[in-house]
C-alpha cells in the first residue's frame, strides 16, 4: 500500500483536498477541505461545524480524502450552483472499498479513513482525527507547472472563505474584502499566464460567483 508521504503529505502541513462522505439520505456530499498528515496512519481534517461534511462526519465516522490537480474538480465540488443541475454528476462517485463512504473516480489518488475522535478546536470549527484504511493512486505522467492551476486553486479555496465570512460580523467581513483581494491577484495571474483557457474560464465564473455575494467586490473589478 502506498503512503500518505509518497503522496506528497508532510507532518503539520495543510494540504488541499476534497472530502466525500454521504448524507444522511444515502446522497454523496464532496467539499475541498484542508488535510494535515499527523504521522502515516492519521490524518486531521478541520470542517466547519456548520458544513455538511461535519454533520456526516459524526454521523457515519468515515470519509474519503481525494486527491486531484484538477482546478475544475475544487471549482464545482466547492460550489454546487457551478454544475449544470446545482449537484455534483452523481456519475463521478463511487463507493469506497473498506468504508460506508463515496469517493471520486476522476481522483488521482483516495484515502479511506475511519473518524477516530472529534475534537473541538474554535468556535465553529472542530479537528476529526481519520485513522488510514486504504490509500489508493493512479500511475500518471509527470505534468509540467503551470502557475494558473495553482493560482485557480487558491481562489478557489478563499473563495469558499469569503462565502463563509461574509455571513459573519464586522471583522469577519474585513477578512472576506482581503480575501478578495488575493483572489483578484490570483484572477490577473490566470488571465496573464492562460487566457482563453479552463483555468481562465473558472475564474472569470467565479469572479461571477463573488459578484452575486452580499459582500462588496470591487477589488475583483
Amino acid at each position: 500500500m502506498e503512503k500518505l508521504a509518497d503522496l506528497g503529505f508532510s507532518k503539520g502541513v495543510i494540504t488541499e483536498t476534497i472530502v466525500t462522505t454521504y448524507n444522511w439520505d444515502g446522497l454523496p456530499n464532496a467539499a475541498p477541505m484542508g488535510a494535515i498528515m499527523e504521522n502515516e496512519q492519521r490524518i486531521l481534517i478541520r470542517p466547519y461545524t456548520s458544513s455538511l461534511t461535519y454533520r456526516n462526519l459524526k454521523s457515519k465516522k468515515c470519509a474519503v480524502i481525494n486527491i486531484t490537480s484538477d482546478p475544475e474538480v475544487f471549482y464545482r465540488t466547492a460550489f454546487k450552483e457551478a454544475n449544470p443541475q446545482g449537484k455534483v454528476p452523481k456519475e463521478w462517485f463511487e463507493k469506497a472499498e473498506t468504508i460506508d463512504a463515496p469517493r471520486l473516480q476522476i481522483a488521482d489518488a483516495l484515502i479511506e479513513i475511519s473518524v477516530e475522535a472529534i475534537v473541538p478546536m474554535s468556535i465553529g470549527r472542530n479537528k476529526a482525527v481519520g485513522s488510514v484504511k486504504l490509500i489508493k493512486a493512479r500511475s500518471l505522467l509527470p505534468q509540467v507547472y503551470c502557475r494558473a492551476l495553482f493560482a485557480t486553486v487558491e481562489a478557489i479555496i478563499h473563495a469558499t472563505r469569503v462565502k463563509v465570512f461574509s455571513a459573519g460580523d464586522e471583522e469577519e467581513k474585513k477578512q472576506a474584502l482581503k480575501l478578495l483581494e488575493t483572489i483578484g491577484i490570483c484572477r490577473d495571474v490566470v488571465h496573464h499566464v492562460a487566457p482563453n483557457s479552463r483555468y481562465s474560464e473558472i475564474m472569470t465564473n467565479l469572479s461571477k460567483m463573488l459578484d452575486s455575494w452580499s459582500v462588496e467586490s470591487e477589488s475583483l473589478r
